[in-house]
């Protein structure tokens, strides 16, 4: 069952490269998480389950298993694993700037919009490889911003695969299983609740709700008198088109108001109660793509650009360069698939559906 090609630790191993487990950088309910270095220099994570824990051998196989057959950038990467009497424990390759939750908490360097949009877009990547090019395709299960890390670039990988089933890729074929997930993120959907039956369809639910906390700064649950589930909170706001009262406040400088429109609106048909209302992965990674071009665009006006602005045609391999920036010309790099849509110039505001 452990016959995997990754690297197999000893609990020796695990003690030596975390200097006997000092870093603790995280505990959920699988366990402790700890800073570890391999001969080599390499930083790793090491998740090792903890004597009280209610998950056990199963899930540990089953995201062993899981990780070891997915290769993506945006997804974090297996490197080995320990099963030995006295410990069991995941290694992987290590994230340095966290959870995506613990950055939108974070008003000392707080995400600007384009970083936000890029790891939204760069997530859901991540998640249509899940959904289409897996052999069998996952559906992950537990998506939600605690399970996106970041690594010192910022760039956003999508982790914690224990819960994670594969799926026939035809959805007239639901899976039947058990209830699992974290509250606020959980599929509404009434044939969820009732059949135990999920498709990918509730992975994208739990995505749009990861995309509101990313506009609006909130959790998915908001406390107070005006609070309830942050789709709630957002679609009562914006029942007056103003879109600036649901923008996080800690976000630093300028932002294109029409990518923040375009993104609200994608999150809220992503939420919709009804899953066969919900676009696809697929959808969300065009329209991600495209909000984050258009504001990469408006970023090189503000700053005084007025050359090029996103192409609307190029190839898979094309490396698209502006004169925005250095680092705008790294972000067009990035985003490689097929032609763009509708002009960076659609006032988005007048397609929000309420």
């Amino acid at each position: 069952m452990w016959d995997f090609e990754n690297r197999r630790f000893s609990y020796n191993d695990l003690q030596r490269i975390t200097n006997n487990f000092q870093n603790n950088i995280g505990t959920g309910g699988f366990g402790s998480v700890y800073v570890g270095i391999l001969e080599d220099g390499t930083q790793v994570a090491v998740k090792r389950r903890s004597q009280s824990s209610s998950q056990g051998v199963k899930e540990l196989l089953a995201e062993a298993q899981n990780l070891r057959r997915v290769h993506h950038k945006n997804l974090v990467s297996l490197v080995g694993y320990c099963t030995d009497e006295d410990c069991m424990a995941l290694v992987y390759e290590y994230m340095q700037e966290g959870t995506l939750q613990d950055k939108l908490t974070d008003n000392a360097r707080p995400l600007t919009w384009k970083q936000r949009v890029r790891i939204a877009y760069e997530s859901a990547l991540g998640l249509e490889y899940l959904h289409k090019a897996c052999n069998p395709p996952l559906i992950h299960r537990d998506v939600k911003t605690n399970n996106i890390l970041l690594n010192v670039n910022l760039e956003a990988k999508i982790a914690n695969f224990g819960l994670s089933r594969a799926f026939n890729n035809d959805v007239s074929s639901p899976v039947s299983t058990a209830i699992v997930g974290t509250p606020g993120y959980l599929d509404p959907d009434l044939r969820y609740y009732f059949s135990g039956q999920l498709s990918e369809k509730s992975d994208v639910y739990s995505f749009g709700v990861v995309l509101l906390e990313i506009i609006t700064g909130q959790p998915p649950i908001i406390g107070g008198p005006e609070g309830g589930h942050v789709t709630h909170w957002v679609i009562q706001r914006l029942s007056t088109g103003d879109i600036e009262s649901i923008i996080d406040p800690r976000m630093p400088g300028q932002y294109d108001i029409n990518s923040v429109w375009k993104d609200t609106d994608l999150a809220c048909k992503c939420a919709e109660n009804n899953s066969a209302n919900r676009p696809t992965m697929n959808v969300v990674v065009m329209e991600l793509k495209e909000s984050l071009a258009l504001e990469i665009s408006t970023e090189g006006i503000r700053s005084g650009s007025t050359t090029n602005t996103y192409p609307h045609n190029y190839s898979r391999n094309d490396n698209v360069v502006s004169d925005v920036s250095q680092n705008s010309a790294f972000e067009m790099s990035y985003m490689s698939s097929p032609a763009l849509g509708p002009s960076a110039k659609i006032i988005w505001q007048d397609s929000f559906v309420y």
